[in-house]
């Protein structure tokens, strides 16, 4: 599936390595997707379906591991000046750190379907909107590399919308986070519980915060 991105490129350049990184964006998007996938589930109690929505996460990760290193030794060996450079691998690495948490928040929730664990009811309508949340911090930073090359402006504006969006995250999860604690002090949420579903959260806050800091990276690179 993945030659179909990859299979034609020849020169390395701007345009080659931001087209890389969108491209990188689009294999996030669909493990994101199935994301919302497992956390609908989980809320749902279709824990039957989890397991198998984590491997289809997994497999698309490895099967794209060997391009994405191609992508980092691009950057290295591309005639570029030491600045430019490093706004680009700091940039890749930061989309690398989504990938990376969105497999960690799909570990979490397996690990607390196996538990048999009760997901408390505030929690569903949380996952949902941070996840969704998650989703259009992504869009925007998919859609401000697209026009990297073309507007300026209205990539900085895309990332101020990233930014924004982020906030909300922010405050989303340490409300989540602060109700959670006050369940767990009452004994209304067992210990296992609270790990498990606190892990969630900081996966799904961290997915968001390195969407963030890839999209700044964008921005020092458009004004270096």
């Amino acid at each position: 599936m993945f030659e179909q991105y990859f299979g034609t490129k020849s020169m390395t350049n701007d345009h080659f390595i931001v087209d890389s990184i969108l491209e990188h964006t689009m294999i996030d998007e669909e493990e994101l997707y199935l994301l919302k996938t497992m956390l609908a589930d989980l809320s749902n109690g279709s824990h039957d379906t989890i397991d198998a929505t984590r491997e289809k996460i997994i497999a698309i990760r490895n099967d794209s591991n060997h391009i994405f290193e191609h992508i980092e030794e691009q950057i290295i060996q591309a005639n570029f000046d030491f600045q430019k450079q490093y706004d680009f691998l700091r940039i890749f690495q930061r989309m690398e750190s989504v990938s990376a948490e969105i497999i960690c928040c799909a570990n979490y929730i397996a690990i607390f379907t196996r538990l048999e664990g009760q997901l408390p009811k505030f929690c569903f309508d949380d996952f949902n909107t941070l996840i969704n949340r998650n989703i259009e911090t992504h869009e925007f930073f998919k859609k401000s590399l697209m026009i990297y090359e073309k507007n300026k402006q209205d990539v900085f504006n895309l990332i101020h919308k990233v930014i924004s969006v982020n906030q909300s995250i922010n405050t989303i999860y340490f409300n989540s986070i602060e109700t959670m604690y006050r369940i767990a002090n009452d004994g209304s949420l067992k210990l296992g519980d609270m790990r498990s579903l606190e892990n969630i959260y900081n996966s799904l806050i961290n997915i968001g915060n390195s969407v963030e800091a890839a999209s700044t990276s964008l921005e020092w690179l458009l004004i270096s």
